[in-house]
């Protein structure tokens, strides 16, 4: 019993239902024809629809109201039933009741009965109804031609795409000079606070698995059973009948196939039997409509002989339909890392910051444990999302400021490298940075003048590499860039292609002043400290 039927719309042809029969998860399934439906109109429809079936399959159980539909189902080999239960079953038609015959004494009493008059139909639906009429093909056509013009037309000159390239600023030190601390020890004060934060958060994935649109390919194979011509005569000595290059060819569902073989030449028929010659072909239409199944490809289109025939031995294949599938990748799983690392270490910080008594000042580096990083996905799973869970512990060292700041401005600006520009927003300044550190408030920092520097990028260069290039290979060739992070808005709609013009590609560089987390060979700004993570000793 179907507990999903497919009810099929009137105007629904048998490729459309048997691609919806492919779709379906299970193996019984009931197709609910309406009254007047094309496909109930032809038995050679139900003999189509039970071969596809069996192929895939599928047991089929037809239901219909129209008792002439019903009988070429039953006669196909399908169960029929007329009406669907609510609980998905079948329910026969009623049968008609055959009144029986009267008596020689019954006949006198006749019942008065009512007549009604019913006209006959004005239109019928034959079929020429369906037939493909050459004046309407070519309008479709002509106007299918357009439209492929005009979209051409908008690729090239409407889409538009924003780029935006985020960088991330990194300090530029110079000297350096050590200061110590200890705790309960001169010169400088030291208070130890630990604190220990958790967060769970829910990510994107920024992976995908693309498959482009392309057409079947498979080969075929012509028959010729026509005899050797005789000399002297027409055609005397000549090898076969010539197969041009790119000739079209036609399957049962009027496929459209075009030999992508040169011209090759059928022998005429022997002893031994008809000539052959086995080509290549490719379907016309790209997608997967294209893979269709063995010996069914058998029409030659505008053939002169009655006895030059076609077949594909093995079902064609290759065809697919674009589609885009959401992945993790290793990307995902570190920027996810990454991001609530920094989070739960500005939570910290901020913290700590807070328990600051009078007096004091919190150590530019906070020694961070290993943080303790899960996620319920892994990369390469195909999914959309993921969530990431991370724990931390930091220790936060408080000391009283003392007099460690001198100049150490003079060689900066003369030291930035040619790859680099200075951020005349920021100013310089002098940083300090965690040489070493023990739990307890033991503290060696070096401390430096310095300012903010951003990686300098040829916005020429960039444009010439990702024009007219797929979405997904310019942002590679992006993420390559000395850059933190890419941002592609594609207007008025996303293609998968850049735009074919550089001038219609705008590239914004947006410099994140927001210095990131430094290392042991990075310093950190004394104002607004980010402190680094460094595992515990």
């Amino acid at each position: 019993m179907a507990t999903n039927p497919i009810y099929v719309e009137t105007e629904e042809e048998i490729p459309e239902l048997v691609e919806r029969l492919r779709r379906y998860h299970g193996e019984d399934t009931m197709l609910v024809l309406p009254m007047r439906s094309r496909i109930g109109q032809s038995r050679f429809n139900f003999q189509l629809l039970r071969n596809y079936s069996a192929r895939l399959g599928k047991r089929v159980t037809v239901v219909c109201d129209d008792p002439a539909v019903q009988k070429m189902a039953s006669e196909s080999g399908f169960p029929v039933f007329g009406a669907v239960g609510p609980a998905g079953e079948g329910i026969p038609s009623e049968a008609e009741v055959q009144p029986g015959v009267k008596k020689w004494w019954q006949r006198k009493a006749v019942a008065p009965t009512t007549h009604i008059g019913i006209a006959a139909p004005t239109r019928l639906l034959t079929k020429t109804a369906t037939e493909l009429k050459p004046g309407r093909f070519l309008l479709y056509v002509t106007a299918v031609t357009l439209i492929l013009v005009g979209l051409f037309a908008a690729a090239v000159f409407v889409p538009s795409a924003s780029v935006t390239l985020v960088a991330q600023a990194q300090p530029f030190n110079v000297k350096d000079v050590e200061i110590q601390a200890q705790a309960g020890k001169p010169p400088i004060k030291v208070r130890s606070v630990v604190i220990a934060h958790s967060n769970s958060q829910g990510f994107k994935v920024t992976g995908s698995i693309e498959v482009p649109l392309a057409p079947a390919i498979g080969q075929v194979v012509y028959s010729n059973n026509i005899n050797k011509p005789p000399c002297p005569g027409l055609d005397c000595g000549s090898p076969g009948i010539m197969i041009p290059y790119g000739q079209r060819l036609m399957n049962t569902n009027n496929l459209e196939f075009a030999q992508t073989s040169g011209n090759v030449i059928v022998p005429w028929k022997t002893s031994t039997g008809p000539g052959t010659v086995t080509v290549n072909v490719i379907a016309v239409k790209a997608g997967s409509l294209g893979n269709v199944g063995d010996h069914t490809i058998t029409q030659i289109e505008n053939n002169p002989y009655d006895q030059l025939s076609v077949t594909n031995p093995q079902a064609t294949g290759g065809g697919t339909d674009p589609s885009s599938t959401p992945q993790m990748t290793e990307a995902d799983f570190d920027a996810a890392r990454a991001q609530l690392e920094q989070e739960l270490h500005q939570s910290i910080a901020q913290e700590l910051q807070a328990g600051g008594q009078p007096g004091e000042k919190l150590s530019e580096t906070i020694i961070f444990g290993p943080p303790q990083f899960t996620t319920d996905h892994q990369p390469a799973d195909k999914v959309p999302s993921f969530t990431g869970t991370m724990t931390v512990s930091g220790e936060g060292d408080f000391y009283v400021d003392a007099d460690v700041i001198n100049a150490y401005k003079a060689n900066l600006t003369k030291l930035v490298p040619n790859d680099q520009q200075l951020l005349t927003s920021s100013p310089i300044q002098v940083q300090y940075r965690l040489l070493s550190a023990a739990r307890g408030g033991y503290l060696v920092f070096v401390g430096s003048a310095s300012a903010y520097v951003a990686p300098k990028l040829d916005e020429e260069k960039i444009r010439s590499q990702i024009v007219g290039r797929p979405v997904a290979q310019a942002r590679f060739y992006l993420e390559k860039l000395p850059i933190r992070s890419v941002a592609i808005k594609e207007e008025p709609l996303a293609l998968p292609l850049m735009p074919l013009l550089d001038r219609r590609i705008t590239l914004s560089y947006v410099i994140d002043s927001n210095a990131p987390a430094p290392s042991s060979a990075q310093s950190t700004p004394s104002p607004h400290p980010s402190p680094s993570p460094k595992p515990s000793p």
